[in-house]
């Protein structure tokens, strides 16, 4: 890994230090304030080094509805129970449908974000912000296509540089990860990958696009390893980082996977310098039919956090001892300074380890105004446990809340780990890839093949099924992360994508978005397949819809594979201007 490295461009010497005390002093507030008067810069296009802000990064006062990180919000509920617009008699084919598509440079792997009233370009627009794996970020006009141009746009490449090529994500590893944004310093904090084994976090002012700070990113824990330097075991390049960000009480936090050791690192928001890191196998390599060492991923999931600023993840593949050496499929509690506090790891973990079944494969969704939270992964067994009581492991998962599998289709079966051991256990036969949502004191989640299932937590903890969708998803397309748009407690829309055959795994097919009535999952409101003037762009894994002021927005893929650089699409949905 590159060393840390900060831009040097200046502005004005004698403006510099004010700008800098203003920086430190408002950014990650999270809200408030009013707009900075001064005139935002012109949009970038080009490949940009990183530089000082063109202006303050003061508070800006955003009124509206807004999606500033990955499923809405830290708990990661996917519910945004500020929608007036959208409602169940107005979500119809002949009522609602596609809108516009803005097209980009690259695939887009990560969640979209919005805020509302954003002072960007010649006015005051809705924005909505993308970022693709040619390591670009837009901002586009929420509500008008126009002719397609962005707000603005910038390159988070330097002269030489490009994104990663080959491995996972194909044909380009640029930005994978969701990023996240605080309104009150106008700031967005976004990873980029780039060749030579640059991994960069970078902080760009959400009004202009500039780059007002970019760090390498590296990182290093104690370990007792063979291939540890002095002692050290060192991030490598080859870990992905997929997990959206999670900015809380000043902090990012920032989650890695697919290498042979899992990772998650806290910088500081506002100077962007590194304040801890955790390796969740610093003394034992992965293994298995993909060796990962306990990855943080969660299929694009962010790590969660509580009001208290303690924070949760789910590890994938990996060795797991309860102990710092292995912490392996697992949910884990972690304090600020990502000490471990407390963990919940699977009864069978040894079987769920064998048969690729990793419990990370999905992210934690804390539930509102509860102590519980809910995890589930590719084995199809859903958990809810005690948030300050994880419950260990213990047999037959007697320290978890409950247990309940998303299908009772199960079965047992052997496996034969790396040891020579025979292992025996039970498997479901449908896998959790999506994170769950919340609305009304109920789970709704998504598995492959599906369909979506409402889950109503009971006053014990344990979850009943409620209502079902009318159809399962398609085999193999890894599952689907609702949304929910609803008026408070009433009018909920459970809003999910079927990614088919996404991009990588064969001939890609269109993305399919549906819309079921949030109190009764059988009454399927919308499918976009159903009016070719609707389709969408080609699937991506792992994508997931937003909504926000009456429309749907996701990322989908413009080209297949087999181009020198398939580009991607924004696609935007909502209520039609005339009948059908």
């Amino acid at each position: 890994m590159g060393s840390m490295s900060i831009g040097t461009r200046r502005v004005n010497s004698a403006l510099f230090p004010t700008l800098v005390l203003i920086a430190i002093l408002t950014a990650c507030g999270g809200g408030g304030g009013t707009s900075s008067t001064m005139q935002p810069s012109q949009p970038s296009t080009q490949p940009s080094q990183p530089s000082e802000p063109t202006q303050p990064a003061g508070p800006a006062a955003y009124s509206g509805v807004q999606i500033l990180t990955w499923h809405n919000d830290n708990e990661r509920t996917g519910l945004n129970s500020n929608e007036s617009t959208l409602q169940p008699s107005n979500v119809s084919a002949s009522t609602f449908g596609k809108l516009f598509s803005y097209p980009v440079d690259g695939y887009i792997y990560a969640q979209p974000l919005y805020v509302s009233n954003v002072p960007s370009g010649s006015g005051i627009h809705d924005v909505v912000y993308v970022a693709t794996e040619y390591d670009s970020v837009y901002a586009f006009d929420a509500d008008t296509a126009g002719d397609g141009s962005p707000l603005w746009k910038t390159s988070l490449l330097r002269p030489g540089e490009t994104p990663l090529q080959g491995g996972n994500p194909k044909p380009w590893i640029g930005v994978t990860s969701t990023p996240v944004i605080d309104v009150g310093s106008k700031t967005m904090w976004v990873v980029s990958e780039h060749n030579g084994g640059v991994i960069r976090l970078n902080a760009l002012d959400i009004e202009t696009g500039a780059i007002r700070k970019s760090v390498n990113i590296s990182a290093s824990v104690p370990s007792t390893l063979p291939e540890a330097v002095n002692g050290q075991l060192a991030l490598s390049s080859s870990c992905l980082q997929r997990a959206g960000l999670l900015l809380s009480q000043g902090t990012v936090y920032i989650g890695f996977g697919g290498c042979a050791h899992g990772w998650l690192l806290a910088y500081d928001a506002a100077s962007l310098t590194q304040k801890a890191a955790f390796s969740s196998s610093p003394n034992q390599d992965g293994y298995g039919p993909y060796p990962g060492g306990g990855g943080i991923w969660g299929s694009g999931a962010g790590p969660a956090s509580d009001d208290q600023g303690n924070i949760f993840v789910v590890t994938g593949d990996g060795p797991n001892d309860g102990s710092q050496t292995g912490w392996g499929q697992s949910v884990l509690r972690l304090d600020t300074s990502l000490k471990v506090q407390d963990y919940f790891t699977p009864f069978d973990a040894a079987m769920i380890q064998c048969k690729d079944n990793d419990l990370g494969s999905a992210g934690v969704m804390l539930m509102p105004g509860k102590n519980e939270l809910i995890s589930g992964g590719k084995n199809g067994q859903m958990f809810v446990l005690h948030t300050g009581a994880l419950g260990h492991q213990q047999n037959n998962n007697a320290g978890a809340v409950s247990g309940t599998w998303y299908n009772n289709s199960t079965y047992t079966d052997t496996c034969t780990d790396n040891h020579g051991t025979l292992l025996s256990g039970t498997v479901g036969d449908y896998r959790i890839y999506g994170t769950g949502a919340w609305f009304n004191g109920s789970i709704y989640v998504g598995a492959d093949p599906g369909p979506v299932k409402r889950f109503e937590l009971q006053s014990d903890g344990s979850l009943k099924l409620g209502s079902v969708g009318p159809a399962a998803f398609t085999r193999g397309s890894l599952g689907t992360t609702p949304f929910i748009s609803a008026n408070g407690t009433s009018n909920g829309i459970v809003w999910a994508l079927d990614h088919g055959t996404p991009i990588g795994a064969g001939t890609a097919t269109p993305v399919v978005l549906h819309a079921y009535d949030a109190n009764d999952l059988s009454k399927e409101l919308y499918n976009s397949a159903r009016n070719s003037a609707d389709a969408a762009g080609l699937a991506i894994k792992f994508t997931a819809p937003i909504v926000a002021n009456g429309k749907v927005y996701f990322g989908a893929g413009h080209d297949d594979l087999g181009g020198a650089k398939p580009g991607g699409e924004l696609d935007v949905y909502g209520t039609l201007p005339h009948s059908r």
